[in-house]
Formats: structure tokens, C-alpha cells, sequence
């Protein structure tokens, strides 16, 4: 088990760039089952009232705005922000030619430093169950939000990857991958009774997905990307665990895997 600061310091880590991030974008964007993207639905369900002050929290390396870059309104104004100057630094990378839209800032959403009213939109897409003081984290988002503003959290339920879960742990206990900690923290099932402190209003809204996965490359790179609790997991070990995962596949022909992610959409009253 590991502790909150052993927690916090593997999040540093893990983040400190995005190759980690991107090696667990990569297994669902290669074996989804849902023709459409996980990141053209988010941008789906995002509203932008005319003029918009958008505030991304958790933004990593941009990948929700790249993917939807021709879709943004032009009078849209977003501000990126991460713990991580390496994200940062990265999102613009990313964002190329289109840098320039937007504003990027080093923050911590436990203390927001913008004034009360200060947003219309405010996203944190896969990261809230990282943030040690969510209660605290949330109360500062509705602060900083307009009246009528709109919160849009995404995040996973306990049963989010649970086959590949099992599969890990029967070859090997020690191995270090479960996300269902985070879940655990700020989930489907329980992400609605912690932004209802700050917000009255707060809907779900599912996205149908699982993974069929046909590789054992990529749940390698998977499981190596959390870190250096896994550092065991190299040389003849790696191997032999790449191994594990070809034979499931030579029998089975491919692995099932359970999707389970949607997004909170929480409204300040005007």
C-alpha cells in the first residue's frame, strides 16, 4: 500500500512530462470499440456561452484541444493550467501553430489565484481524484466560476478496466497498476455526492466504450508507464511478462476489456 506521500511523489513523477500519460492514451485510442473518440465526445458536452472564459485544470499536453482545435468558438478564451511546468511545456508542443490561442499558467486547484466570478467554463478532464484536498479543490472552482458557469469533470467508475486489472494481478500480485484507487477517491459512483458540497445541480453522462486489445506491446507500455513502482518490471522480467500477455492472446485471440468513463457536469445557479 502505498501512502499519501509515496502517492504524491509517484504523481510527480509520473507526470513530470507526458510520455506516462500518453503511453495509457494510447492503449485505448488503438483498441476502443467506440468509433467515436473519447475526446470528440468531451468536447461534445462542453457548452460555451458567447466570449468564454475557459479555465482547464489537470490540462496535461493539450490532446483535448488538439483534437478539437477547428471546433474551438474564436471568441473563446482559454487558459491551460497544470502542477506540471513540463506539461505546460509540452501542451505547447503539441498545440503547434495554434499555441498561441491560448494562455498557460503553473496552478495548484486547491488555491486558484483568480477572483470570485471569474470563468464561465472550468474542465478537468481525468485528473480531480489526483487532487489531495478535492473538497477544498472543488469549492474553489465554484468560486472562480461565473453565476450559470458550468463545471465539466470527467473521470472512470471501480469497474473501469477490470479484466486487464485481473489479468496483471494473476501474474503477478506485486505489480503495481490498479487506477481503481483514484476511482475510489472521485469516481462514477461517488463524484456526484462530492461536487454536490459546491453545486446543486449535477448530472452524469456515460460514454459507451470498452477495449478489444489484440497486442501485448501496448498493455506493456501500459503498465511500465506508472512509474518507478514497476522498476522490477524490466530486462528477462519484461519479457517474461510480455510473454504472459502473447500466450492469453494466442488463446483467446484477444482481450475483452471493461470501459467504464463518463463526465459530471455541474451548473452554478445564476
Amino acid at each position: 500500500m502505498i501512502n499519501e506521500g509515496g502517492k504524491m511523489s509517484l504523481l510527480k513523477e509520473q507526470y513530470s512530462d507526458s510520455k506516462n500519460f500518453m503511453a495509457r492514451v494510447e492503449l485505448g485510442r488503438r483498441f476502443r470499440t467506440n468509433p467515436y473518440s473519447w475526446l470528440l465526445w468531451v468536447f461534445d458536452q462542453i457548452q460555451f456561452p458567447k466570449d468564454a472564459r475557459v479555465l482547464e485544470i489537470g490540462c496535461g499536453n493539450a490532446i483535448l484541444w488538439k483534437a478539437n482545435i477547428n471546433r474551438i468558438p474564436e471568441d473563446a478564451h482559454v487558459l491551460l493550467s497544470d502542477f506540471s511546468q513540463g506539461m505546460l511545456d509540452d501542451a505547447r508542443k503539441v498545440l503547434g501553430d495554434a499555441e498561441l490561442r491560448f494562455n498557460y499558467e503553473v496552478m495548484d486547484a486547491q488555491e486558484i489565484l483568480y477572483p470570485d466570478n471569474s470563468f464561465d467554463v472550468v474542465i478537468a478532464n481525468l485528473m480531480l481524484y489526483h487532487i489531495p484536498d478535492r473538497k477544498k479543490a472543488i469549492s474553489e472552482i465554484s468560486r472562480v466560476l461565473k453565476r450559470g458557469g458550468t463545471f465539466y469533470a470527467t473521470t472512470f467508475g471501480i469497474n473501469d478496466m477490470k479484466e486487464l486489472r485481473d489479468i496483471i494481478s494473476n501474474y503477478d500480485g506485486e505489480i503495481y497498476y490498479s487506477a481503481e484507487p483514484f476511482a475510489r477517491a472521485f469516481g462514477l459512483e461517488n463524484g456526484e455526492e462530492q461536487l454536490r458540497q459546491s453545486f446543486d445541480h449535477v448530472q452524469l453522462v456515460n460514454y459507451e466504450n470498452s477495449l478489444e486489445i489484440t497486442d501485448a506491446g501496448p498493455v506493456v507500455d501500459y503498465v511500465r508507464s506508472f512509474g518507478k513502482v514497476n522498476q522490477n518490471l524490466k530486462g528477462h522480467n519484461l519479457k517474461d511478462f510480455e510473454n504472459y500477455l502473447e500466450e492469453i492472446l494466442k488463446k483467446d485471440g484477444k482481450i475483452k476489456v471493461t470501459k467504464d468513463t463518463g463526465i459530471f457536469i455541474a451548473t452554478k445557479p445564476k
